[in-house]
């Protein structure tokens, strides 16, 4: 069960242009692509000065990157039908612990930033093993589970800070990977990027992937077939707290601070962009890449409608009904898949 991008199927010649042109509209990806380029183009010729410049299109790059690693991790927990609502409290807890982990060691250098690497990823993965405990051995749903460890991690984290950012980032960490560049390429960007390439192969290409898409298919027989359901789950979890930590990483380097309070949304946004990318709600099907460019079907969207004046609560609105309409889609897919 393989990365279900969902490639376009081969239509022999006869078929003809309407066969092949039917053949791509029923591919999600090719949806999904042809979606974002849509708004693109839309708000290109609304604002031909603004809109597509290289200044605007890095921004959108660099602003969705930390979207996209929440968005790397939730795919994989959605493909095995299961949720993560924690990931955006994930990445908030695992900024404050990567800090207070900087501070306790003290310095500039880079062995400072590499423990505060750490303990972002260890935090993600600590709330991962605590959210698949729960699951596994619980047996209580994934949506409560994760809702409460929601409310856990953000209460932790304002625990830990009295409710004040924490602003003591290594001035080496902001710039050379917050502010830095690789061949031209933003840090934030290429780590994502990476993110997205690894996550896509190993969804794809690996026994990983594939009984992840065997458990979100059928867990009863994906255990009949000698996977160990209940360990894939957590490592699973696992897998999505460990990009929520690396994303709470990465907006430390980028904001020097710990922006307790800039994640409230971050949530809906990757599962908008996971669900647009052609991963089911329902488990079975996943797609990393489709996840990457769903991601910023929202972000272009946002952009376009900041440059329009539009008063910023409506953009939240227009995500929600987005939301709303995707949701019902694959809920029709999935019955025409059952009938």
């Amino acid at each position: 069960m393989a990365d279900q991008s969902q490639a376009v199927p081969v239509v022999p010649a006869r078929a003809g242009i309407g066969a092949l042109l039917r053949s791509m509209l029923r591919s999600q990806a090719a949806m999904t692509t042809a979606t974002l380029l849509v708004l693109m183009a839309f708000f290109t010729v609304l604002f031909p000065s603004k809109f597509l410049t290289v200044f605007n299109i890095q921004n959108l790059l660099i602003d969705y990157s930390g979207i996209v690693l929440l968005g790397v991790g939730l795919t994989f927990v959605m493909t095995s039908e299961c949720f993560d609502l924690s990931i955006g409290a994930t990445l908030v807890l695992a900024s404050v612990l990567g800090v207070e982990a900087m501070v306790l060691v003290g310095g500039e250098g880079w062995s400072t930033v590499l423990v505060g690497l750490a303990a972002t990823l260890l935090t993600g993965a600590a709330v991962g093993v605590f959210n698949g405990f729960l699951v596994v051995n619980l047996r209580i749903p994934s949506i409560i589970v994760t809702l409460g460890s929601l409310n856990v991690a953000q209460g932790l984290a304002y625990v830990l800070t009295g409710g004040q950012d924490m602003h003591e980032i290594p001035n080496l960490m902001v710039d050379s990977i917050g502010l830095g560049r690789v061949l031209g390429i933003p840090a934030p960007v290429l780590v994502s990027g990476i993110a997205v390439i690894v996550g896509a192969f190993v969804l794809s290409q690996t026994r990983f992937g594939r009984h992840t898409c065997a458990l979100g298919s059928n867990k009863e027989a994906a255990r009949r077939a000698g996977i160990d359901v209940n360990r894939l789950s957590i490592q699973l979890y696992v897998l999505s707290g460990m990009c929520a930590g690396l994303a709470g990483f990465m907006s430390l380097a980028r904001f020097g601070t710990t922006t307790l309070s800039g994640h409230s949304t971050d949530f809906i946004t990757a599962l908008l962009g996971v669900v647009l990318g052609g991963t089911s709600l329902f488990g079975g099907v996943g797609t990393v890449l489709g996840t990457a460019v769903g991601v910023f079907i929202p972000g272009v969207l946002s952009n376009g409608l900041i440059l329009m004046s539009v008063f910023p609560y409506w953009q939240l609105v227009i995500v929600g009904l987005v939301l709303c309409a995707v949701v019902y889609a694959d809920l029709v897919k999935r019955r025409q898949r059952d009938d």
